[in-house]
């Protein structure tokens, strides 16, 4: 059976993403960013405006419904921080096992101080340092250039932040970003998902000979084939581990959680 190249087809699907979203920007098709579809964005406007922002309801409906099936797939598929990461060898890297008892909770503090700090300031403070509105900021700084020939200082600024938050914030997607943390509390809710499936009679893991390949290669450092609560929230549906089974044991599926 041929493997499935999925790594680079996400490639695809976030540049085609890119694209749609430059075009729509280019032809003032009124289709906006991937901001629209983001929780925390959504938050912070409401806490910032006192009101709720209507023309962002579709975008999180709709986010939050493929992170119901999907957990955390937008990390993987369309986040590009994961694809910035991948093309230059700076990884993220997942939290260690042994972390502090408060490291998981940054996130959430994160989230918290965002919104409170945008009520007061009345304008999202979070999304200033967002790895995810920085890409396109950079991106709609460049179709600025054609829009009006006219250079932005956000061509030099905004890939500089992103550089020094890729470097020295190498654990961000697991232990700061609250976008991350909203898909794992939504993928908490029972239901069924889509999540990577093993093949228990072919798996050379549940044979008792030793591979663990799926583990090893998995940036959340997740043990797929125990399919347990810790696989259901943190898994971002990369499918590395499909990619690596030496026997072809793990293919895309739907789990009941």
């Amino acid at each position: 059976m041929k493997k499935i190249h999925l790594t680079k087809l996400r490639y695809f699907v976030l540049t085609g993403a890119v694209i749609a979203v430059a075009a729509a920007d280019f032809t003032n098709t009124g289709i906006g960013t991937f901001c629209n579809m983001c929780p925390v964005g959504f938050m912070q406007v409401t806490a910032a405006s006192r009101s709720i922002p209507q023309g962002m309801l579709t975008g999180v409906a709709v986010f939050t419904a493929v992170a119901y099936l999907g957990g955390r797939f937008f990390c993987s598929w369309f986040c590009p921080t994961s694809f910035i990461s991948r093309i230059t060898g700076i990884q993220n890297t997942a939290a260690a096992k042994t972390a502090g008892y408060f490291v998981k909770y940054i996130p959430h503090a994160i989230l918290a101080v965002s919104v409170i700090a945008s009520f007061f300031l009345k304008f999202p403070v979070f999304c200033l340092i967002c790895p995810i509105g920085i890409f396109f900021g950079f991106i709609f700084a460049v179709l600025k250039i054609f829009h009006v020939f006219e250079p932005s200082a956000n061509l030099i600024i905004f890939p500089i932040i992103l550089t020094v938050e890729l470097i020295f914030f190498r654990k961000w997607c697991s232990c700061i970003c609250p976008v991350s943390l909203i898909m794992r509390l939504i993928a908490k809710i029972p239901g069924y998902k889509i999540r990577p499936s093993v093949n228990q009679s072919t798996c050379l893991l549940t044979q008792g000979l030793q591979c663990n390949q799926c583990a090893n290669n998995c940036k959340e450092k997740i043990e797929v084939t125990k399919a347990d609560k810790e696989f259901i929230e943190k898994c971002t549906n990369c499918m590395d581990c499909v990619e690596q089974c030496p026997t072809n044991s793990i293919l895309p599926g739907i789990k009941r959680r």
